[in-house]
């Protein structure tokens, strides 16, 4: 394309748009604090709220990352909120922290802290506060999920949309399993952006806990896809998302798709990850 007196613009390619404001999700486990900072101010860190580290937990490390600059977006577990004065504190710590948006889950506690036992009613809940966040994203799980049926995902997506900004996936490591999940929402009704969840550069031993955790027909399905790319991972240290993240930025100007982003789930490992960035937008 040419550009001011004939000089040529060269246009991003996909992969660099892809990742241009990628978001990092961080675990609030000791020392997490310092192992973000190697990322600029002003880059967004996504906190994790599970039931082994408590929703307390996650406040304060976002809290912390905050008052460093950091635009954080807090997970909100449902089944962790106790009752209605738990969740108007919770609101009150992020708005006096100046965090304006959050992340929504159902969360696996069982039995659930209180009344809320899935993201929606959280969600119904939050619209019912001054100063609640007012940017909110809701999960998607294009690879399934192991204790939900694909039918009642659709119906929770479904339902949250109304309450929500976009969608956030689960992470995954098959492009096409990934495609034609925003494929088949989107003929459902659902019109939510989607941050694609990926993985960054994560130790191998990590990947295959994930991959077990997060359903074991997803993973099994990308091993007999890709045994070749998995046997070289057993010879590496770390799984290379470079060719899953150009995989899926191939469909990035695909409308009907409507892919906003994309949320690296790091595992910590914020610096490896940070460091991969500049080599995928090159290649």
């Amino acid at each position: 394309m040419a550009g001011i007196n004939g000089a040529r613009v060269v246009q991003p390619s996909p992969v660099a748009r892809l990742l241009d404001a990628p978001r990092f999700e961080v675990i609030p486990v000791g020392g997490v604090e310092e192992r973000a900072s190697v990322l600029a101010p002003g880059s967004t860190v996504t906190v994790t709220c599970s039931q082994r580290h408590g929703i307390d937990r996650t406040l304060e490390v976002s809290e912390h990352l905050a008052r460093r600059g950091y635009r954080v977006v807090p997970h909100l577990a449902a089944r962790l909120v106790h009752d209605r004065d738990h969740l108007e504190r919770i609101v009150a710590r992020l708005a006096g922290a100046g965090i304006g948006e959050a992340f929504v889950v159902g969360g696996d506690a069982s039995p659930p802290a209180g009344g809320y036992r899935d993201a929606g009613d959280l969600l119904e809940a939050l619209g019912s506060f001054a100063g609640s966040p007012a940017v909110v994203g809701v999960a998607g799980y294009p690879e399934g999920h192991p204790l939900i049926t694909d039918a009642r995902l659709l119906d929770a997506l479904l339902r949250n949309q109304q309450h929500a900004d976009h969608v956030v996936t689960q992470i995954c490591f098959d492009a096409d399993a990934l495609v034609g999940w925003i494929q088949r929402i989107r003929q459902a009704g659902i019109v939510l952006p989607v941050i694609v969840g990926l993985p960054g550069v994560v130790e191998r031993r990590k990947l295959a806990e994930v991959s077990l955790r997060t359903g074991v027909r997803g993973s099994l399905r990308y091993l007999a896809k890709h045994g070749r790319q998995i046997a070289t991972l057993a010879r590496s240290r770390r799984y290379d998302p470079t060719p899953l993240t150009s995989a899926v930025a191939a469909h990035l100007d695909d409308p009907g798709l409507g892919i906003r982003g994309v949320h690296l789930f790091t595992f910590n490992q914020v610096e490896a990850t940070q460091a991969w960035l500049p080599r995928a937008v090159s290649q």
